[in-house]
């Protein structure tokens, strides 16, 4: 499997340089997107409000207890924000954005109870209130006609890049059905005081990330100096809607990392209907929740069917610890979801999922069903 990946980066390598090879890169091969900057943009400034309201019920239920439900599910789903760009001129812009999750059910978006925020802060007067407001990602980059330069708090590419899961941001899924990995260091959170760089080129996609901090004070500790990851992505492979993509996250005070890659195909058929079938393979080395003090592998496999303003989705995936005991993590896990666009701004969307335990580590089987309404704007 080892010698499989080493493979897939080589050739993801390979392919867009032999296409640089013969002449310097220049505008006619970097496509102006939002990790390139347009020469042709005017100088100026531009900068919107945009957000994304969601209102949800969810109903999650543990082998042997009670089930719970709620109006809320604490994972950051709602948000608000700005973002913009100013042009300085030849080819070059300053961009940015600044966004916050919001809850709408209950008025806490940072997803702690009291007795945590407590326990974080030593301030009972603290846990007592509501965090309105709880930053997601915030960062000020430049574009430049050879790549995008961003520094702050954002996402890596091992969590941006093949990002299918149409339950995102929900308790239905999968990073939460523990069918595929969650943290930082793979497809959950933002890396804080972190440093990045993108460049798509064609079909060619490069991006990559470094930790800059050590700071250390009270529960607002950061350290993620030296840590580091990378993604690559490559569309239409020799087949039209062909992709695939290979990313790494590396934490160097632990000195252990997650790896993956994917392979995606998207079909279209007839009357404007569509189907996304997609693999992913991870080397998890940095998930507690997972495989608690071993590591394993994931295998995820899914699929997406979409005809007019509906889209289906099912995904299953299986652990397995290299442990090689049934006791640290193995067992399945699956998701079913629909969405139903109402408008080009609001959706109806449904999902259920479901995760098998075992007999040892993360061992309660547990099923969750959740209905809710988006609007973005």
């Amino acid at each position: 499997m080892k010698q499989l990946q080493k493979y897939l980066v080589l050739a993801l390598l390979a392919v867009p340089l032999v296409g640089f090879t013969g002449g310097a890169m220049t505008n006619s091969v970097i496509k102006p997107n939002e990790a390139v900057a347009s020469p042709a943009l005017k100088k100026g400034s531009s900068a919107r409000l945009y957000g994304r309201l969601w209102s949800q019920y969810s109903n999650t239920k543990k082998a042997g207890a009670e089930a719970n439900t709620t109006i809320f599910d604490d994972e950051g789903m709602a948000r608000m924000g700005f973002k913009g760009k100013s042009s300085i001129g030849n080819g070059y812009s300053v961009n940015y954005k600044v966004e916050w999750a919001i809850d709408l059910g209950d008025g806490d978006s940072s997803g702690l109870d009291g007795e945590d925020v407590a326990k974080n802060s030593g301030d009972k007067e603290e846990a007592a209130k509501a965090h309105a407001f709880t930053n997601k990602q915030s960062w000020l980059g430049v574009l430049t006609p050879y790549g995008q330069f961003k520094f702050g708090s954002m996402e890596s590419p091992y969590k941006y890049l093949a990002k299918h899961d149409i339950l995102h941001d929900t308790l239905a899924q999968m990073r939460d059905t523990r069918g595929i990995s969650q943290g930082a260091m793979s497809h959950s959170g933002y890396w804080r005081t972190a440093g990045f760089y993108e460049l798509k080129a064609g079909n060619f996609r490069f991006a990559a990330i470094r930790g800059f901090s050590n700071h250390d004070e009270a529960a607002y500790s950061s350290n993620n100096k030296k840590d580091y990851g990378y993604g690559l992505e490559y569309k239409n492979l020799g087949i039209k809607g062909l992709s695939l993509v290979y990313a790494m996250n590396h934490d160097h005070s632990a000195d252990k990392e997650n790896k993956k890659y994917t392979i995606t195909y998207d079909m279209k058929l007839a009357d404007k209907r569509k189907v996304k079938v997609w693999y992913m393979h991870e080397d998890v080395e940095i998930d507690s929740k997972m495989f608690d003090s071993s590591e394993g592998e994931v295998d995820w496999y899914g699929i997406h069917y979409s005809s007019g303003p509906m889209k289906l989705q099912y995904s299953i995936a299986n652990t397995e610890s290299d442990a090689g005991s049934a006791t640290e993590g193995d067992g399945p896990a699956y998701n079913v979801g629909m969405q139903y666009k109402l408008s080009k701004t609001s959706r109806f969307y449904a999902g259920y999922s479901d995760h098998d335990g075992d007999a040892g580590n993360n061992s309660t089987d547990f099923r969750t069903y959740i209905f809710g309404l988006r609007h973005d704007f």
